[in-house]
């Protein structure tokens, strides 16, 4: 057996965007854990109260055996094939909660099961807060010298999308075709809306300030007393 790839698993949110991956697996059908955000605001699917939660559903288990198993074949044939690496991208509506769990739980897993595999996890939409979000965003924006780091799998898009049934415990498999590109145009479309972001957010907060000339109009109205 050839050596496995170097994986990179992920969460995203649908709002945002499907992202480039060997594999991209829709959560919603899990139950959504949002109500725990009334105790705890900030809670994610890092948080063991996320992972109780989802776990003591009975459509997690089959679902993860499901999908275990075929990305247990997608790695063989990953590894027979020489691909040095592979991208499994889970998502969810916000991409904060049944994402992140799915993520975090398919990497131990993976770690635990082959012990030499490298296994990477990233959050592309878990974001703590709005000042946060906006904090790096300006870093990114700064100087205009933003680099995107190389994709997780040699330049092609989605191999294919997994749908989880969980009615019949059917994990639907669609192939799609490779979409090659290149580093430096996902460079370009990442700073272009980057760019829009900011002049957004700029037009607000121009739009939130007041009117000089509104506010001298107000100082200079006498005010009639009777």
């Amino acid at each position: 057996m050839d050596s496995f790839p170097e994986v990179t698993v992920s969460s995203f949110s649908f709002k945002t965007g499907t992202p480039a991956a060997n594999v991209v697996m829709d959560v919603r059908f899990l139950p959504d854990p949002r109500q725990l955000e009334e105790s705890n605001p900030f809670i994610t699917g890092q948080h063991g109260e996320v992972e109780k939660f989802i776990v003591s559903h009975n459509c997690f288990e089959p679902f993860f055996n499901a999908m275990t198993q075929k990305i247990v074949c997608v790695l063989q044939d990953s590894a027979t094939r020489g691909q040095s690496k592979l991208s499994i991208a889970f998502g969810c509506t916000a991409g904060k909660h049944r994402s992140v769990f799915v993520a975090e739980y398919l990497t131990r897993w993976l770690r635990h099961r082959f012990c030499d595999m490298k296994v990477n996890v990233q959050h592309r939409d878990m974001v703590c807060n709005e000042s946060e979000m906006l904090l790096d965003l300006d870093q990114a924006l700064e100087g205009n010298n933003m680099e995107v780091q190389e994709p997780s799998f040699p330049g092609i898009g989605p191999l294919m999308t997994c749908t989880y049934h969980p009615d019949t415990h059917h994990l639907n498999v669609v192939s799609q075709p490779e979409q090659p590109q290149s580093c430096p145009q996902m460079n370009n479309m990442l700073l272009s809306g980057l760019k829009n972001i900011k002049m957004l957010r700029q037009k607000r907060q121009r739009n939130s300030l007041p009117n000089p000339a509104q506010s001298q109009c107000f100082e200079s109205t006498p005010t009639l007393i009777a």
